[in-house]
């Protein structure tokens, strides 16, 4: 049983390098007919979309077929999540499987409307069929990724998280670079990059330690004695912050995208009023999906089920109430320093000039081991069975 649990293991994290190469060789395999124009490729230099574009799972700086990659899925996502957690259009009559074939067809038009965008912005000459076989390539490409993404959700680890790691790996580690090199120009560059160092090392200590910090909510279980302690129901702290990346990133690509058909004067195209369009959407969805992730009603039904209660809070509706007010606040200070940091890894050019790497390169750090992170919390999980009987094994001897 031992060495069954540890194959099934291996096989897992085995299909997901697989993944990771089929992305990573399609990352590399040019979009036919695709000629990139120098306006596009100062886009690209000049706006934080490719940043946008690696941490949702997509690649705008090298135009091949799997450019739009994940992109599409996450707003669907988003989509589904918001139908689902208002109850809208009787969402909650649909079945499952229903549900899996609303999202595959707004994952698909959302993939086609992005394809044309993206094959518009990056080419002035106009040629209808190859525009049309450009968008078709785009699109199948975005679908076979996702498909993947949902076989190892069955079969590997971490669903779509390798391929956005990989994603964000090819965008930031050519960012980093340059960005360092940048700051090795300047006066006492060592000094600055040791300064660097120590300050993303700090930083990454803090995010780990605010991903694990939680309020110890308080709660009466009847079914124990009297004496006992009251039972502490964990409310994370910064439960969100993964998603509002993600899908928060995805539709902040659609401003820099659309905005290439307006004025560089227009207001879409003003760099303070795009980072204060992140700034409320990164809160929003920060608050949107906590509440998804503990949500009030049915933690409240949840405890009347269980008979627990809070003390002093009657059940139901009072208790109900009572937690979205919890959330509000104590979801607070994630939603900030989660907008915070987006804010400034994305604007933070604009902000210190010849010092963004101060900005840019630690919040692609702090997001590579967040996600690697994620990813090696996943191992862990599927690794218990095989500790579990070497425990087994070690306990009989």
């Amino acid at each position: 049983m031992e060495k069954k649990n540890l194959l099934n293991v291996i096989k897992k994290v085995s299909f997901s390098l697989f993944i990771v190469i089929i992305y990573v060789m399609g990352l590399y395999i040019p979009l036919p007919f695709a000629e990139v124009t120098k306006q596009y490729m100062e886009a690209v230099k000049n706006t934080p979309i490719s940043i946008l574009g690696a941490f949702s799972g997509a690649n705008f700086t090298r135009i091949s077929i799997f450019s739009i990659g994940l992109n599409p899925l996450m707003f669907s996502m988003l989509i589904i999540q918001l139908l689902s957690f208002t109850h809208s259009f009787g969402f909650d009559a649909l079945s499952p499987k229903q549900v899996q074939y609303l999202m595959q067809f707004l994952t698909m038009i959302i993939t086609i409307i992005q394809s044309a965008l993206l094959v518009f912005a990056f080419t002035n000459r106009r040629n209808g069929l190859e525009d049309f076989e450009m968008i078709l390539i785009l699109s199948a490409g975005s679908c076979l990724v996702v498909w993947l993404c949902y076989r190892n959700m069955k079969y590997g680890v971490g669903a779509s998280a390798p391929v956005i790691l990989t994603s964000i790996l090819n965008g930031a580690i050519p960012n980093i670079i340059s960005n360092v090199k940048l700051l090795l120009t300047m006066k006492y560059a060592w000094v600055w990059l040791a300064a660097l160092a120590i300050f993303i090392l700090l930083l990454i200590k803090f995010w780990l330690a605010f991903t694990k910090a939680y309020y110890p909510l308080k709660v009466v279980n009847p079914s124990l004695p009297a004496s006992s302690n009251l039972m502490t129901v964990p409310l994370g702290l910064n439960m969100a912050a993964m998603m509002m990346y993600m899908v928060g990133m995805a539709i902040l690509t659609l401003p820099l995208m659309v905005g290439r058909y307006f004025s560089s004067t227009s207001l879409i195209n003003n760099w303070v009023f795009q980072a204060s369009f992140s700034a409320v959407m990164g809160i929003l969805i920060f608050y949107f999906f906590t509440f998804v992730n503990f949500d009030p009603k049915e933690q409240a039904k949840s405890f009347r089920n269980n008979h627990y209660y809070i003390p002093n809070i009657a059940p139901g509706r009072p208790t109900q109430q009572y937690l979205k007010r919890l959330i509000w606040i104590i979801a607070f200070p994630g939603a900030v320093l989660n907008a915070f940091q987006l804010v400034f890894g994305l604007y933070g050019a604009n902000f210190l000039g010849n010092y963004a790497g101060f900005a840019i390169i630690p919040m692609n750090v702090v997001m590579i081991t967040m996600f690697m992170g994620g990813i090696k919390d996943q191992i862990d999980t599927i690794l218990f069975p095989y500790r579990y009987d070497r425990l087994l094994k070690d306990d009989n001897q």
